[in-house]
């Protein structure tokens, strides 16, 4: 299992932010404010920048994984910093040193207290960090977060090799080998549903065959797995009688459990 620290520099590999360097010097001293007043950035360094005041510099640095915005600056923003992959930073390359701890820090996935990370095993999650707490996003099917651009895109676009398969599962069901599921009649289904093996009322459909969740036929419905549609119990040879202890079908079963008067099986049910 990989430590922390391991995982942390692979986030922060992810990232797509500037190079992470320690700045020498954060004093303002040698710095000539272009005017005399308002904001300007570091030449060398992203996430710092100064307030001149009568032509005196103040040097100020960004919280922690953002890095300055001349545009903001220029405006007068209250705060002129935003995360790297909304700001062009140039030839600005430096960064302070992260203040990640893993001690103290509130998520180990926030290599910085801001920023956009990629998960470094599953190509198709990132997470969004603020104050060191993070917030996961899952790409669209088939999508790819971009490290360059700090979006979700084609997978050839985003150009990552090594993506791992997210296992996903509800209820101990998981989409496996779903992709390439067919109908009764041959035909693709990029849905896939899949009967409740506990519960013949309840089913799973698999999102482009991915992404699991829950779903229920109608009370006296039943699911088929052979249409995948909801249908009469005793259209659904596992499910005979389903219903027969309940209060509300009480008129619908003879003494053995057969239905009074069962479906002819035509009538078209949706789930």
């Amino acid at each position: 299992m990989l430590s922390v620290t391991v995982l942390i520099a692979g986030l922060a590999l992810a990232a797509g932010i500037p190079q992470i360097n320690q700045a020498d010097n954060f004093s303002g001293s040698q710095f000539l404010c272009p005017e005399p007043y308002g904001y300007f950035a570091d030449p060398y360094q992203c996430d710092k920048y100064y307030e001149c005041s009568d032509d005196v510099p103040t040097p100020l640095l960004c919280e922690d994984g953002k890095v300055y915005d001349e545009y903001k600056g220029k405006a007068g923003h209250v705060d002129p910093c935003d995360i790297p992959y909304v700001v062009d930073c140039g030839e600005r390359s430096l960064m302070r040193k992260s203040i990640f701890n893993p001690a103290t820090n509130f998520s180990i996935y926030c290599p910085r207290l801001h920023g956009i990370f990629a998960d470094n095993q599953f190509c198709g999650k990132y997470y969004t960090c603020i104050d060191g707490l993070h917030t996961v996003t899952e790409c669209p099917a088939g999508l790819h977060f971009d490290r360059k651009t700090g979006t979700c895109a084609w997978a050839a676009s985003a150009g990552r090799t090594t993506c791992a398969e997210e296992r996903k599962c509800i209820n101990d069901f998981c989409c496996d080998g779903a992709k390439d599921f067919t109908d009764f009649e041959g035909r693709a289904v990029p849905h896939p549903a899949f009967p409740n093996l506990d519960d013949c009322q309840k089913f799973y459909v698999c999102h482009n065959g991915f992404t699991p969740q829950e779903a229920s036929c109608g009370l006296g419905q039943v699911f088929n797995d052979i249409t995948m549609m909801c249908d009469y119990p005793e259209n659904v040879a596992a499910c005979t009688g389903w219903y027969r202890d309940h209060p509300d079908f009480v008129d619908y079963y003879d003494d053995a459990g057969n239905p009074i008067n069962p479906s002819d099986g035509n009538e078209d049910f949706v789930a």
